[in-house]
């Protein structure tokens, strides 16, 4: 199956840039609402999957033994920008558990959303825009006396929980699914992203699971509600449209082109892939589908920029990247 054509940039009138993509809504029991392209092809979901690998820092009973915060809950599930907002609440956390930055594994990397450091700081592990994630992970392992020391193995027992609740939660089978190393040091899986979509519906709606889950579920989509800051950054896309819904979209890019959305009042999930990567362009398709189901207002479609200008060198307009009309196309519907 070839892919619909989500995005494209015009030079003039004409398209020069063609994105292509899938895309697919699905409710908690697996009903497909709206699909575009190859929604079964095995897919990395990265970041796009820390609302759901959060689950076990409040599910073990780690959140609430180092009295973490909604707002350090949500650092858990963001890709922040190292922003001074991040970096201190990061300090925080890490002053309640005794530690310091060393018992972080996840690297470091030039801070996203391209924010020039002072002076000539350098970036340090903490602003790493997983590094929220990673001390949820090490909470964890400390809570349950845990080694620290490689905690991002496929083998740590931190990391073999990750794996069994995104097995839970997405329906995919993680035995056999391909795997590599993500970005920031753990294993990354490859599943359908009917499954990564499947695993958003069903924190949108949780009712069908058990009840300690519905709690942490709760509890993970307030804090992300409330602090939206903490998401990506002041001007990033996911905080950016979570402030804006007033959290009722709440959504997650993964890099490589992946955006997630979670709808609680209609107990839909979202997933999106953008072939070549794209992540601009998976924001770009991302938006037109939240319209396409009517759960976006038109000002705040026009207000977070559905149509981004390319620019000459002179700063003149010369086209757009914009979406295609893929959403009006007859979508595959249809139950999993």
């Amino acid at each position: 199956m070839i892919n619909p054509v989500m995005v494209e940039a015009t030079r003039g009138h004409y398209p020069e840039l063609r994105f292509r993509g899938a895309a697919v809504v699905v409710d908690a029991m697996g009903q497909v609402i709206r699909s575009w392209g190859n929604i079964y092809e095995p897919v990395f979901g990265r970041s796009a999957l820390k609302l759901i690998q959060v689950l076990p820092l409040i599910e073990s009973g780690a959140a609430d033994a180092y009295h973490l915060t909604s707002q350090e809950i949500a650092l858990a599930c963001a890709s922040h920008y190292g922003e001074e907002a991040h970096v201190q609440a990061l300090e925080t956390w890490l002053q309640k558990l005794g530690k310091d930055e060393r018992i972080l594994e996840c690297g470091i990397h030039q801070p996203l959303g391209g924010q020039k450091l002072k002076g000539l700081e350098k970036p340090s592990v903490l602003q790493n825009a997983c590094s929220g994630k990673h001390l949820g992970f090490l909470t964890t392992a400390l809570h349950r006396n845990e080694r620290l020391e490689g905690y991002v193995l496929k083998d740590h027992p931190v990391q073999k929980r990750i794996e069994h609740v995104l097995s839970e939660m997405t329906g995919a089978d993680f035995s056999h699914a391909p795997h590599g190393t993500d970005g920031c040091g753990i294993p990354a899986f490859a599943i359908p992203l009917f499954n990564i979509a499947l695993g958003m519906a069903r924190l949108a709606d949780p009712s069908h699971l058990h009840y300690p889950r519905q709690k942490a579920i709760q509890r993970i989509l307030e804090a992300v509600a409330a602090y939206p800051d903490m998401i990506s950054g002041s001007e990033g896309f996911d905080t950016r449209l979570i402030k804006l819904t007033q959290g009722h979209i709440l959504c997650k890019m993964g890099a490589g082109g992946v955006e997630v959305g979670i709808i609680p009042s209609l107990g839909l999930g979202i997933a999106l892939k953008i072939d070549d990567g794209s992540g601009k362009a998976a924001e770009i398709a991302f938006l037109a589908i939240l319209r396409s189901l009517g759960c976006l207002e038109e000002d705040v479609y026009e207000l977070i920029g559905p149509r981004v200008p390319v620019l000459t060198h002179k700063g003149k307009t010369a086209g757009f990247l914009q979406p295609t009309h893929f959403t009006t196309l007859l979508p595959e519907t249809g139950r999993h």
